[in-house]
């Protein structure tokens, strides 16, 4: 067995060298998996087809410019977020401790989505988020303006949902927990605005910065903290948005599909899309000037 190990070890070495790596693509070979069955004969035409394959698939990410699978990962992300998070509120709203509860479920919502979709997108789920990840160059524009578009379809589709899982009646805040300023417009404003330079510079110093890179599997957790503690300051506002994607579709939904239509009216829907992305923009410059 340990005779094997070590010649499908020296054959990926060799497959390695001979191919040039093309980039380093061939040191993303799994020979691990390979040694997971046991006394499965590799052979080294085996090991040349999957480095061929790897190299391959790279290059063809590469040439599109995008990813695919990180767009429909978004769109699942975001369509389950407004489900969960907007449902909650829905059953809640205005019941004692209410504010807490809805607040910690979109934090957790947001940490179990960024764990499970992290690997495909990097667990975005916010149009903000997206533009601070291409303003300091994380993500393409590319791949950034397909992330945008599948959030706003998972925001519609999960808000089509909502409706068909809490009749109107039943719906605590009147319209799919849409946002409405019920402080003034300035006040919500920059509210929106910090707490959304919050969430995206906790993103870029726990997820991006290299110097955290130690603790890298906690960043889903500390995002999470940073959504609930923005969820907490600002619903009594404006039900807090930090996310003009989440704040799209309950209000579209709402306008297309409830009798009583000026609850989560498109009034205050400039509040929820410019101080998130201003937010967002401020925390990308001073997490990029930190760096140096």
């Amino acid at each position: 067995m340990f005779l094997r190990t070590a010649m499908v070890l020296a054959l990926a070495a060799i497959v390695t060298a001979e191919s040039d790596c093309a980039e380093g693509g061939c040191a993303n070979i799994d020979v691990t998996s390979l040694l997971q069955t046991p006394f499965t004969t590799v052979s080294r035409e085996e090991v040349v087809g999957l480095a061929t394959k790897s190299v391959e698939s790279q290059s063809v990410a590469t040439d599109k410019g995008y990813k695919l699978s990180a767009v429909l990962a978004e769109y699942v992300a975001m369509t389950l977020f407004v489900v969960i998070g907007c449902g909650s509120a829905m059953g809640a709203a205005n019941e004692p401790g209410w504010v807490l509860q809805v607040a910690l479920t979109f934090g957790l919502a947001i940490t179990a989505l960024a764990y499970a979709i992290g690997h495909y997108s990097g667990g975005q789920i916010n149009c903000a988020v997206t533009l601070g990840l291409v303003i300091t160059g994380h993500v393409s524009v590319l791949q950034g303006a397909l992330n945008f578009v599948a959030q706003m379809l998972g925001s519609i589709t999960g808000s089509l949902i909502l409706t068909a899982m809490i009749p109107e009646e039943k719906d605590r805040t009147g319209g799919l927990g849409a946002n409405g300023c019920s402080a003034s417009k300035r006040n919500a404003f920059v509210g929106e605005f910090m707490m959304t330079f919050l969430l995206m510079f906790v993103v870029l110093e726990t997820a991006i910065n290299p110097e955290s890179k130690a603790n890298r599997e906690m960043a889903a957790l500390a995002i999470g903290f940073a959504v609930f503690l923005a969820h907490s300051v600002l619903i009594p506002i404006d039900g807090c948005s930090i996310n003009p994607t989440r704040s799209f579709g309950p209000a579209l939904v709402r306008k297309m599909c409830y009798s009583e239509k000026n609850q989560g009216s498109f009034e205050d829907m400039w509040v929820f899309w410019a101080g998130p992305l201003l937010g967002a923009t401020a925390a990308a410059f001073v997490s990029t000037r930190l760096l140096g």
